[in-house]
């Protein structure tokens, strides 16, 4: 008994390692797939659209007191009261479309696609993607810094600077690429009628609880689209691919 149980835990290991190898082949083997010059194009040029389209607003002057068109746009934004139950949407619809939350559910998504399903075609571009969203936002913060609104007390999450939002980038990047993600694998095609009207709402709502102004949001989603087209460009991702070395 002993002996076979020795030999079934050797097996076992053999297997594991098997496993392993496998799966190192399967990521390497897609890795050298990846249009990585295309990767990095695409981030510098969505960091410097960014960059540039602060200079061009800065440009017209008070980019930190906001000029006069973005508060006119914000009061006429807050001139009718939204009902409580619409109001309550607006705070918590930021939260499907941030950073924050993206960022954990990208990883476990990825993990669990490497796992258990030896998807290295989608688990790659999902963490990239990620990756450039949260450093985009980082970054563009930081290099034109920005105050926020200050037309009222300003509600929900928000962090760092006012410009760009990174909101807008999250949800044009992330969120619509892992929307494109299910419609290819799955052929889901009513995700997308949902995704699209809460794109909207996120947007809105960072001008709705006076945490942005317009042009924040404007430029998060340059930069965010341009993030979302590099990485649908640079990762050869196809319906029911499998890189399992199958």
């Amino acid at each position: 008994m002993k002996a076979g149980s020795a030999v079934s835990a050797r097996v076992s290991e053999s297997s594991k390692d098997v496993e392993i190898v496998t799966s190192a082949d399967a990521f390497r083997a897609y890795a050298r797939r990846v249009r990585w010059d295309l990767v990095v194009a695409g981030y510098c040029l969505a960091l410097g659209t960014g960059i540039l389209f602060a200079l061009l607003v800065a440009a017209g002057g008070d980019w930190n007191e906001g000029p006069g068109w973005e508060r006119a746009i914000l009061r006429d934004v807050h001139a009718a009261p939204l009902p409580r139950v619409i109001d309550q949407v607006m705070l918590i619809a930021p939260w499907l479309g941030t950073n924050w939350t993206t960022l954990p559910i990208a990883v476990a998504l990825a993990l669990w696609l490497v796992v258990r399903k030896q998807r290295w075609d989608l688990a790659i571009p999902i963490i990239v993607i990620q990756a450039g969203s949260n450093t985009l936002n980082a970054v563009v913060k930081h290099v034109a810094w920005r105050e926020r609104p200050d037309l009222w007390v300003k509600r929900g999450q928000f962090a760092w600077p006012a410009y760009p939002s990174g909101h807008a980038i999250a949800t044009m990047s992330v969120l619509l690429f892992l929307t494109i993600l299910v419609v290819r694998e799955r052929g889901t095609k009513w995700v997308p009628l949902m995704i699209a009207p809460l794109v909207l709402l996120v947007l809105y709502s960072r001008l709705y609880l006076g945490v942005h102004w317009p042009t924040d949001v404007v430029g998060g989603v340059l930069i965010g689209t341009i993030w979302l087209l590099t990485v649908l460009r640079a990762f050869p991702v196809t319906a029911g691919e499998r890189t399992s070395g199958a």
